[in-house]
């Protein structure tokens, strides 16, 4: 299944830069924590990462959610849009880029940022299905490439390098959780 090929116009809009509603953002805390108690139970070693991550609402600036490698950034509405399963794949999503240093490896000034963000996120997404890490995001698009299999964030990056005339870069940006 290729996700790289989606209609970005069929993506919907989250809404950033509001204020946060008390009652969202408990219902989105809720699953969320229930998806980190589902992961605890299925794949204890990505529960326990997850739990480590303690859950910020970053309503007024992140349409979707986002790790610094210390905490875990959350747009409510994003999270009520999911169900829990699709939640669980989230946390292990985060999860990956904080284990395999994408922020530390996205920072190599020879890199072009945006393809490395994309790159990490096709590599991540890969291995969360590959381990049947909940359910991949089906709510909103997501970046994952069949041709991307058994192959290493590096190897994606070059391809996307290699290729960055083809691709559409914004609609790859779009898809990016």
């Amino acid at each position: 299944m290729s996700r790289s090929t989606a209609n970005t116009k069929d993506i919907p809009q989250i809404p950033v830069g509001f204020e946060t509603v008390p009652s969202e953002d408990a219902e989105a805390r809720e699953k969320l924590i229930t998806a980190r108690v589902g992961l605890l139970l299925k794949a204890s070693w990505f529960g326990s990462m997850a739990i480590r991550l303690p859950l910020v609402n970053a309503d007024a600036w992140l349409p979707t959610a986002a790790t610094d490698g210390r905490y875990f950034y959350y747009n409510s509405k994003f999270i009520l849009m999911l169900p829990v399963k699709e939640c669980e794949f989230l946390f292990g999503h985060e999860v990956l880029h904080n284990v395999y240093d994408h922020l530390g490896r996205g920072k190599d000034n020879s890199h072009n940022h945006q393809l490395s963000n994309i790159a990490a996120d096709f590599a991540v997404n890969r291995d969360l299905i590959e381990a049947r890490i909940g359910e991949m995001i089906t709510t909103v698009p997501c970046l994952y490439d069949r041709k991307y299999n058994g192959k290493s964030y590096e190897e994606i990056y070059d391809d996307l390098y290699e290729n960055i005339e083809k691709i559409d870069i914004d609609s790859l940006i779009d898809m990016m959780l």
